[in-house]
Protein backbone atom coordinates (compact mmCIF):
# COMPACT_ATOMS: atom_id res chain seq x y z
CA UNK A 1 0.00 0.00 0.00
CA UNK A 2 1.96 3.15 -1.08
CA UNK A 3 1.89 6.43 1.45
CA UNK A 4 -1.04 7.94 -0.40
CA UNK A 5 -3.52 4.65 -0.05
CA UNK A 6 -2.67 4.81 4.06
CA UNK A 7 -3.36 8.64 3.66
CA UNK A 8 -7.01 7.67 2.09
CA UNK A 9 -7.21 4.67 4.51
CA UNK A 10 -6.52 7.12 7.54
CA UNK A 11 -9.31 9.70 5.92
CA UNK A 12 -12.31 7.47 5.51
CA UNK A 13 -11.75 6.15 9.31
CA UNK A 14 -11.70 9.91 10.49
CA UNK A 15 -14.71 10.37 8.25
CA UNK A 16 -16.59 7.16 9.50
CA UNK A 17 -15.77 7.95 13.34
CA UNK A 18 -17.33 11.78 13.14
CA UNK A 19 -20.45 10.22 11.41
CA UNK A 20 -19.88 12.56 8.34
CA UNK A 21 -19.45 9.39 6.02
CA UNK A 22 -22.89 8.19 7.24
CA UNK A 23 -24.11 12.13 6.82
CA UNK A 24 -22.68 11.73 3.19
CA UNK A 25 -24.74 8.39 2.45
CA UNK A 26 -27.97 10.09 3.26
CA UNK A 27 -27.10 13.34 1.68
CA UNK A 28 -26.82 11.40 -1.92
CA UNK A 29 -30.10 9.54 -0.85
CA UNK A 30 -27.89 6.17 -1.09
CA UNK A 31 -29.11 2.65 0.54
CA UNK A 32 -26.89 0.44 2.97
CA UNK A 33 -27.32 -2.05 0.51
CA UNK A 34 -25.96 0.28 -2.05
CA UNK A 35 -23.02 1.12 -0.59
CA UNK A 36 -22.39 -2.52 0.37
CA UNK A 37 -22.66 -3.57 -3.22
CA UNK A 38 -20.04 -1.17 -4.33
CA UNK A 39 -17.58 -1.80 -1.96
CA UNK A 40 -18.00 -5.65 -2.16
CA UNK A 41 -19.03 -6.04 1.38
CA UNK A 42 -22.13 -6.84 3.61
CA UNK A 43 -24.57 -4.00 4.25
CA UNK A 44 -24.17 -4.81 8.28
CA UNK A 45 -20.34 -3.99 7.21
CA UNK A 46 -21.39 -0.97 6.38
CA UNK A 47 -23.96 -0.39 8.98
CA UNK A 48 -21.07 -1.53 11.72
CA UNK A 49 -18.78 1.58 10.29
CA UNK A 50 -21.36 4.03 10.33
CA UNK A 51 -22.06 3.05 14.42
CA UNK A 52 -18.11 2.95 15.22
CA UNK A 53 -18.24 -0.55 15.87
CA UNK A 54 -15.96 -1.45 13.49
CA UNK A 55 -13.63 0.53 11.04
CA UNK A 56 -13.16 -0.32 7.46
CA UNK A 57 -9.64 -2.12 6.95
CA UNK A 58 -7.55 -1.80 3.63
CA UNK A 59 -8.50 -2.27 0.22
CA UNK A 60 -12.29 -1.83 1.63
CA UNK A 61 -11.40 1.09 2.96
CA UNK A 62 -10.06 2.83 -0.10
CA UNK A 63 -13.16 1.31 -2.10
CA UNK A 64 -15.14 3.45 -0.15
CA UNK A 65 -13.33 6.30 -0.59
CA UNK A 66 -14.01 5.99 -4.21
CA UNK A 67 -17.73 5.54 -3.79
CA UNK A 68 -18.06 8.44 -1.49
CA UNK A 69 -15.75 10.39 -3.25
CA UNK A 70 -13.27 10.94 -0.44
CA UNK A 71 -10.43 12.68 -2.34
CA UNK A 72 -6.78 13.56 -0.21
CA UNK A 73 -7.05 16.18 1.76
CA UNK A 74 -10.69 15.90 2.63
CA UNK A 75 -10.56 15.70 6.47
Amino acid sequence: MSPEDLRRVSEVRALVASGKAREQRESRRLQLQEIADAVGVTPLTVYRWERGITTPRGAAALRLAKVLEITAGAV
